[in-house]
């Protein structure tokens, strides 16, 4: 059966992958392998891939791969100013391969290495593999949310229209991959909120779920939606998410680099790996934030769709909307509404009852004791009148 492939090719392995966003994240791993093959053994990647699958068919070892991983680890681990490559629509911005962080070199190893058990067909055991081929703990750091007045900061800078956008980005924890994908359809107006149907195709855990938007938001979405129709994207540049996302990205940048000026925190990068402190994810980091300091964690991963804690609230779901309402007043940053759910009001209503109570039995004191005050007076004016009636008979008396 010749006319069957046992393997395929690094060309025909791309060509399977049909998200464009991971097909070039690939694409670039490869990339970057090729050029440590062509450096250290002047041959292609693909050649490489070949030679190994041969000489594993020979030996019946993995040895000589696990001492290429290794080595590979070790150029990722340097800078390379001799290597350049060029960016940019015309290919005008000129780039150096730079050694990667801790955390990038481990995802490029597993990258690669599932990239050759599916082209070479080669199965790579995990345990001799994490053994033998050993990585630098990296340096963990918190990452750093938007603040409130951050948020302003950011907001007040903007256009209305990209106002909107991120304002619509910090109720719902969206990622930006799911905003620019939201059409008219899957905004739904109600009585007391609007709530936006992110589906399971849009998310990057291909699992739909509710998001909803504050009070300070809806009426500028509003205007916006009356001049959509159903199937229009609502803020999405672009029928290709992967081109959207990268339109959005590169405008919350420029405003970065705007409030940066004026703001030196918004310019603040990690040490650990020399990236922006803010960017467009850091809103959906302050979103969840919001919702953990109303609520809870499980609450504040659940809402912006960490797949891990939405089991607990999907058996809530009609809980989802009183906890958004419990939630609202955190996220919003240009109103301030105090909302507080029904064991709340209960028990603020029978503190003031019992108040209440303490106030009329303090105010029956004061009116007996007030009573008590008016008699006494009366008494003593009683009094007062027999002694002066007293008085005046003596003097008659003495008079006549």
């Amino acid at each position: 059966m010749s006319y069957l492939e046992s393997r395929i090719t690094v060309e025909q392995y791309l060509n399977k992958i049909q998200d464009r966003e991971k097909k070039h994240h690939m694409t670039s791993i490869l990339n970057q392998f090729n050029q440590f093959c062509k450096q250290n053994y002047n041959k292609t990647h693909q050649e490489i891939m070949d030679d190994l699958k041969e000489e594993l068919d020979r030996t019946k070892s993995n040895d000589k791969l696990y001492v290429l991983f290794n080595n590979y680890k070790n150029w990722l681990s340097e800078d390379h100013p001799e290597i350049t490559y060029c960016l940019g629509k015309h290919s005008n911005q000129k780039k150096t391969i730079k050694k990667k962080h801790p955390n990038s070199i481990k995802m490029y190893l597993a990258k690669m290495r599932s990239i050759f058990e599916e082209i070479c067909n080669i199965e790579i055991n995990s345990r001799i593999f994490n053994k033998r081929i050993k990585i630098v703990k990296a340096e963990e750091e918190d990452p750093e949310p938007f603040t409130k007045s951050q948020m302003r900061l950011l907001l007040d800078r903007c256009s209305n229209h990209n106002k909107l956008k991120y304002m619509v980005l910090k109720d719902t924890g969206m990622r930006i991959g799911e905003l620019v994908q939201i059409r008219k359809r899957d905004v739904s107006i109600t009585e007391k909120s609007i709530q936006i149907k992110i589906q399971a195709s849009y998310t990057k855990t291909k699992k739909a779920r509710i998001a909803y938007v504050t009070r300070e938001t809806s009426p500028m979405l509003i205007r916006l939606l009356n001049k959509k129709q159903d199937e229009q994207l609502v803020f999405g540049t672009n029928e290709d998410p992967y081109v959207a996302k990268g339109t959005e990205k590169a405008e919350f940048n420029y405003y970065r680099g705007q409030l940066a000026k004026d703001y030196p925190e918004f310019g603040d990068r990690y040490q650990s790996n020399n990236r922006h402190k803010k960017t467009i994810h850091s809103i959906r980091s302050f979103t969840a934030t919001q919702c953990t300091e109303a609520i809870d964690e499980a609450w504040g991963h659940g809402y912006i769709g960490h797949k891990k804690y939405l089991g607990q609230y999907i058996r809530n779901q009609h809980k989802m909307e009183e906890m958004f309402q419990r939630t609202e007043n955190y996220l919003m940053i240009y109103e301030s509404v105090e909302i507080v759910d029904q064991d709340e009001r209960v028990k603020k209503l029978e503190e003031q009852q019992q108040q209440s109570k303490i106030d009329m039995i303090a105010l029956t004191n004061v009116m007996s004791q007030l009573a008590d005050i008016k008699a006494d007076s009366a008494r003593k004016d009683s009094e007062i009148k027999q002694l002066q009636n007293m008085l005046e008979n003596k003097e008659s008396s003495s008079i006549s």
